[in-house]
């Protein structure tokens, strides 16, 4: 307890709080702008702390980390538009809730959910990280194939409308996945000669495309029916409305799995925030007594993964701290600045350098407590917008998905490619086709493919070695009642309605 009262007493210094004030202005700025993301802002960074005392670079970077996960809410809830591609799940429930006139009871939930995913996390952190870095270790390629196909398998029951539709969006999603070169083989797939695809399908602008060009030209279309271009976004007056307490209660046992699933996702190397909240949103729909709700905006959309992202970017520094292995882009681009100023992440850090590393520990959990402060200012500035008509904000929307596709990779390639999957978005939407499965497939696509074919290698391609590993085979199998759960349940249905109909009979 004295190292964790040593560390509040550092990061409590004035000038260190000035450091975490800028860092979460910033944060909530790059969380907000689409295709920024935090990895780029933190390189951008890391050149202005090489002149400040160590903890004092480590802490504003903490906390534009933090803060930017949460960021991306914000635009998704609002205006259909992620943030970051953590907060792509986000705007499955959070716009509809927007659209029934409920924005603020979305917003708030976001912030309360985001606040304590990364507490709890932090709490995690400094109880059990070098024992859950070693549980983190233990996982191979096969269960890391096995948690894909686990997240992959809630397609079929995202959102309304039919389960066949959603697999088929799901499965083009996976297509798309395979462009480019392939992680392990190298060999370049269904590029077509175009040099701009070597590096396959980004998600950013694929996201982009698919949620919010996709939503322009869908509300467009509308307007255009209806005769008139005045048309304005439903909930003008928008008023931060935190969770009751009736609600906290209700959905404790979310919140805890969400917390415990993203803070151990955030340990596994390489998988990451996105990740964690799509099995965050997943996990909440599998144990809900109504998972046809979601996506329809329900609350439980929105806490599900925005406690899950933010518990696994806090999770992300378990590996980096006690290992010495970046978890993520973010925490990658964090160990180069750690070496810059001559620390060395690892095993031995927690013990000759106690003081900075319980200060990086109270520098986080101030962090997750300035979320609520971020994300008050932030909605109040983005609320203001709601005013303006439609054509002005579909036009704004369009100008900032452009901004964010092409300055990923300073790219028109990914701006050709935003637009092209916000048509594809506008006809799927026309013949009941989600785009949330298909950004399911994108995301985890590569992720499964990779670490199915690395998993083959070692096996030397016998497919039932995967059954035989004791976690993946559970997992595989919990996947395969979920893919089938609607038909399951439909088939229930119809038995029982049968059955009550051969009664009255």
């Amino acid at each position: 307890m004295e190292p964790l009262l040593n560390g509040f007493l550092i990061v409590f210094q004035p000038i260190n709080i000035l450091m975490m004030l800028i860092g979460m202005v910033l944060g909530i700025l790059v969380g907000i702008l689409p295709g920024i993301g935090g990895a780029m802002c933190i390189a951008l960074l890391i050149p202005f702390t090489f002149q400040t005392a160590p903890i004092r670079g480590i802490l504003i970077m903490v906390t534009l980390y933090v803060t930017a996960t949460y960021g991306g809410s914000i635009t998704s809830i609002l205006f259909k538009i992620p943030g970051e591609p953590s907060n792509i799940v986000t705007t499955l429930d959070g716009y509809e809730l927007n659209k029934k006139g409920e924005a603020g009871r979305a917003l708030g939930i976001a912030i309360f959910s985001s606040c304590l995913g990364g507490i709890f996390s932090t709490v995690v952190l400094i109880l059990v990280s070098p024992q859950l870095a070693a549980i983190a270790l233990r996982f191979g390629d096969a269960e890391y194939f096995a948690l894909a196909v686990l997240g992959l398998s809630v397609c079929t029951a995202i959102g309304g409308g039919s389960a066949i539709k959603k697999a088929l969006s799901a499965m083009l999603g996976l297509f798309f996945a395979t462009w480019g070169f392939g992680e392990v083989s190298g060999a370049p797939r269904f590029t077509f000669g175009i040099s701009a695809l070597l590096m396959g399908i980004g998600i950013v602008p694929a996201s982009i495309g698919l949620f919010a060009i996709g939503e322009v030209f869908e509300q467009v279309e509308k307007m255009l029916k209806k005769g008139h271009d005045k048309g304005k976004i439903a909930q003008k007056k928008v008023k931060i409305g935190f969770p009751p307490l009736k609600d906290i209660l209700r959905l404790k046992w979310l919140y805890l799995r969400s917390a415990v699933l993203g803070t151990f996702i955030g340990t596994l190397p390489g998988v990451g925030s996105t990740t964690a909240s799509f099995l965050g949103y997943s996990e909440a729909m599998r144990w809900s007594k109504e998972p046809e709700k979601f996506g329809t905006g329900i609350i439980e959309g929105v806490a599900a993964p925005e406690t899950a992202n933010n518990a696994a970017s806090v999770g992300a520094m378990v590996p980096l701290i006690t290992l010495g292995i970046p978890g993520s882009v973010v925490t990658a681009m964090m160990m180069g600045a750690f070496m810059i100023h001559g620390i060395r992440p690892g095993p031995m850090m927690i013990v000759q350098q106690a003081d900075l590393v319980y200060a990086i520990f109270a520098g986080l959990l101030l962090s997750n407590l300035l979320v609520i402060l971020g994300g008050l200012i932030g909605i109040k500035f983005m609320v203001r917008i709601l005013d303006v008509s439609y054509p002005k904000i579909g036009a704004g929307i369009l100008l900032f998905s452009v901004i964010g596709s092409y300055a990923l990779k300073n790219s028109m390639a990914d701006v050709y490619i935003a637009f092209s999957f916000g048509v594809l978005s506008f006809f799927m939407r026309r013949f009941g086709f989600g785009a949330a499965p298909m950004v399911l497939g994108l995301v985890l696509g590569p992720f499964c493919e990779t670490s199915f074919q690395r998993a083959m290698l070692i096996a030397n391609y016998n497919f039932l070695s995967l059954f035989k590993r004791p976690v993946c085979g559970l997992l595989l199998m919990v996947a395969f009642i979920s893919f089938f759960y609607p038909w399951i349940r439909q088939w229930m249905s119809w038995r029982k309605r049968a059955k009550t109909s051969h009664a009255r009979s």
